[in-house]
C-alpha cells in the first residue's frame, strides 16, 4: 500500500471528515476523468464522480488496508461508469431528434391536448352509448342524418317510411340523447 494511503487511512480511523476530504482531494481528478471518458460530457461525469465517492465513502470502514486503494477506487468508478451506459442505453432523452428532426419532447402532448383529448373521449364513449340505447328506428335515423350526412328524402327512402315519420324519429331521437347526455352531464338544459 501507498504510505499516503496508509496514512489517509490512519487519518480516517482518527477523524472521519478530515479523513474523507483528504480522500475527496487526492481522487477527485482521476475519478473524474474516468467517468468523463465513459460519460462524454460534464454533467454526467460529475454525477458519476458523486456516486462513485458515496460508494466510497459507505465501504471506506470495510477496505482491508493492506492492499492498494487505487486498484480499489479504480474498480468501483468503472463499475458506476458501467452500470450508468447501461441504464443510460436503456433511457431515452427527451432532447433526441427523431426522424423528422423535431426533439421528442415538441412531440408530446401537453397536459391542456391531454385534458382535453380525454374528456373528447369520455364524451364520445358516452354518445355512442347513449345512441345505441334509443329505439331501432330513432337510432337508425339519428345516424343516417348526423352521422352519414343523408337527407330526410334519402332518409325515407332507405327506412321505407313516409318523410314525416323520419321527421318524428329525428325528433324523438334527438329528445332521447338529450335526457341521456343531461343525465350523464353533457347537455346543459
Amino acid at each position: 500500500m501507498d504510505s499516503s494511503d496508509a496514512t489517509l487511512l490512519k487519518l480516517y480511523k482518527k477523524d472521519k471528515n478530515q479523513g474523507l476530504e483528504l480522500l475527496y482531494d487526492r481522487y477527485k481528478k482521476y475519478i473524474y476523468t474516468i467517468a468523463y471518458h465513459y460519460a462524454g460530457n460534464k454533467e454526467d461525469a460529475l454525477d458519476l464522480t458523486q456516486d462513485v465517492f458515496l460508494s466510497i465513502f459507505k465501504s471506506l470502514d470495510r477496505f482491508d488496508d493492506s492492499f492498494s486503494m487505487l486498484p480499489w477506487i479504480k474498480r468501483i468508478t468503472v463499475n458506476k461508469c458501467l452500470n450508468y451506459l447501461r441504464d443510460k442505453k436503456d433511457a431515452l432523452s427527451l432532447n433526441q431528434h427523431n426522424e423528422n428532426g423535431h426533439e421528442i419532447q415538441e412531440l408530446l402532448p401537453s397536459s391542456n391536448r391531454t385534458e382535453e383529448a380525454t374528456l373528447y373521449l369520455d364524451t364520445k364513449e358516452t354518445l355512442v352509448k347513449a345512441i345505441h340505447a334509443l329505439p331501432s328506428e330513432e337510432r337508425m335515423a339519428i345516424i343516417l342524418r348526423h352521422m352519414k350526412g343523408m337527407k330526410y328524402e334519402e332518409i325515407a327512402k332507405i327506412m321505407g317510411v313516409p318523410l314525416g315519420t323520419v321527421k318524428t324519429y329525428l325528433y324523438r331521437g334527438r329528445k332521447n340523447l338529450k335526457t341521456c347526455l343531461s343525465k350523464d352531464g353533457l347537455w346543459e338544459r
